[in-house]
């Protein structure tokens, strides 16, 4: 099972090493951060991995430029990937459960998968424009941690899906999606457009309104907020996590003793 991942990047310089080495010991280690254009930090920080410098966002939320400029170039660089991995800094691996879900996916033709996944009565007019169709639902998964098969990515490169939606969204100011008010339009765009091209989604788990969780959450506790609890939420079979935006958060300790002990090739 080959995978890619797409991480965007800020700052938090430790944090972001902290997921980059447990996606290392977990998934994959193709792995390419895209930095944020307006950050003049990063250009002198060491990364084991890819780095390239995205769009200039600066703005506290919808980097779906950096997104898609991110993806496309995971597409150019590791093209025989079975899945391609968006995440943000703040998630965390704990294991390689996940590549037995992505097998399992593959086999079943899913071309997405992530959290909190649901139908809203949505529309985006940009989409529209890309399928020259009026759409009058837009699918969700939350945009923290995303994987796309190869299928759908085959699909987005065969129509220059990114080279459009580049060009279409390059005179758009930081953070502006015309008829958009969500957090950011990734959340909706890829699902909802895979819909469209006739593939599946599969959702890990969700975290609802109520605060309580549904599906497999002891494996993909994945949210937007809160922070996970230390106390009540740090699951010993959990594969990936979110959010956990500080490099010692506890979870993240025990995940890099954890790690650790693994390659000095101790019992854990």
């Amino acid at each position: 099972m080959k995978v890619c991942t797409v991480i965007n990047a800020h700052f938090f310089f430790d944090t972001i090493i902290d997921t980059i080495e447990s996606i290392f010991c977990y998934m994959t280690k193709n792995v390419l951060v895209v930095v944020d254009g307006a950050n003049k930090e990063f250009d002198s920080i060491e990364l084991p991995v890819h780095k390239l410098k995205g769009f200039r966002h600066n703005f506290r939320k919808s980097p779906y430029r950096n997104i898609a400029l991110g993806l496309k170039t995971a597409y150019e660089m590791w093209p025989d990937s079975d899945w391609f991995c968006y995440t943000e800094y703040d998630c965390l691996w704990g294991s390689d459960q996940i590549i037995k879900n992505l097998s399992t996916a593959k086999k079943q033709g899913v071309w997405m998968l992530g959290n909190d996944g649901h139908v809203e009565n949505r529309e985006i007019p940009l989409i529209d424009a890309l399928v020259k169709s009026k759409l009058s639902k837009g699918y969700y998964l939350l945009g923290a941690c995303q994987f796309l098969s190869k299928r759908y990515m085959d699909e987005l490169n065969e129509m220059l899906f990114f080279e459009k939606f580049l060009s279409l969204t390059n005179h758009f100011s930081e953070g502006y999606m015309p008829g958009y008010k969500g957090y950011d339009v990734s959340e909706h765009l890829y699902p909802t457009l895979a819909r469209q091209l006739g593939g599946s989604i599969g959702v890990f788990a969700t975290y609802d309104r109520k605060n309580k969780w549904h599906g497999h959450h002891r494996v993909f506790p994945i949210r937007f907020r809160p922070e996970l609890d230390p106390e009540t939420e740090n699951f010993p079979e959990a594969s990936i996590m979110h959010p956990l935006k500080s490099f010692n958060h506890p979870i993240r300790v025990y995940h890099r003793q954890k790690r650790n002990k693994l390659k000095n090739g101790k019992n854990i």
